[in-house]
């Protein structure tokens, strides 16, 4: 299943302004002694057309993160841990429905896809725990208990690459790559490539040109903000891949794309960032030795703020 992240130059009196000229840096850290909640929704649609046959999805979560940051050590290492308190899902796959709510988290709904309902337990009991060094890079990520636990064998090999601590570094400092190595100027652009895993050894490959647009006011508070859009789309199947297929080929495009960030230059932090991608195209999956040509109709928004 696939599833599942203008140059303003102003003119005053025939000179240039000094507002579009300046550079600032724009940089991500760890705000030391902290305790923060964030609100993360997010809402897939799929169209997934395969041989003819059509299998549509719809998937919508609400999460709260808490997140306590600690001190630096001598080294300059920081440690933050995060919690999940609240956890909403409904998962809509031809027909049948899969709910998912942390304020009853046994309640069944009959769905086939109760076999996640034992991952998404332990996402309520689990803390995990992200080092940063002195770069602010994180250097290391660990969970306080195995997050596929209670998990059967398939559903465990299907999730495994999503869980595995190595990927998750990688994702986390690719996040933090989205900003500039080096100062900007209003209207400059850069362009970053990240990975995003997918169940079952999917992975997917995105190219995103980001751009600094100056800084807004909201409420109350100035703000850097950068403008997102993907470029370039490419799916492929890992070796590990635990799928009954194999990938011959695929051609898919963004067809739409639009994202913005809110970065709090002074704390060092992404405040708030939305993004919207819709992805198109054709793929030919093989299955004994089998051609299946595959339609995908996909659309992720995606938003990020403070929970008071």
């Amino acid at each position: 299943m696939l599833l599942r992240k203008i140059l303003v130059v102003v003119c005053v009196l025939g000179g240039w302004s000094s507002t579009g000229l300046a550079q600032v840096k724009l940089v991500q850290k760890v705000a030391e002694s902290t305790t923060k909640r964030t609100e993360v929704v997010s809402r897939t649609t799929q169209k997934l057309t395969i041989a003819g046959m059509e299998i549509d999805t719809e998937s919508d979560s609400r999460t709260t993160v808490k997140t306590t940051a600690g001190k630096r050590d001598d080294s300059g290492n920081v440690q933050v841990q995060s919690n999940v308190e609240n956890l909403q899902i409904n998962l809509k796959v031809q027909g049948s429905d899969y709910v998912f709510d942390s304020a009853n988290p046994d309640k069944a709904t009959g769905s086939a896809f109760e076999i996640l309902r034992p991952l998404h337990r332990g996402t309520l009991r689990r803390t995990t725990t992200t080092t940063f060094n002195n770069e602010n890079r994180v250097s290391r990520i660990e969970f306080d208990q195995d997050p596929l636990n209670d998990i059967p064998d398939e559903t465990r090999k299907m999730f495994q690459k999503q869980f595995d601590v190595e990927v998750l570094k990688e994702t986390a400092n690719q996040e933090l790559d989205r900003l500039p190595t080096d100062p900007v100027k209003v209207g400059e652009t850069w362009d970053r490539t990240s990975k995003m895993n997918l169940e079952g050894g999917q992975i997917m490959t995105l190219v995103t040109r980001y751009k600094y647009t100056g800084t807004i006011e909201r409420d109350g508070k100035k703000y850097e903000k950068i403008e997102s859009e993907v470029q370039s789309v490419d799916y492929t199947l890992g070796p590990d891949s635990t799928l009954p297929f194999t990938l011959k080929n695929s051609s898919l495009k963004p067809k739409d794309s639009k994202g913005e960030m809110l970065l709090d230059r002074e704390r060092g932090e992404i405040v708030y960032s939305q993004a919207t991608i819709q992805i198109v195209g054709d793929m030919t999956f093989v299955i004994n030795n089998q051609d299946l040509p595959a339609k995908l109709d996909l659309k992720i928004e995606s938003s990020s703020q403070p929970k008071n």
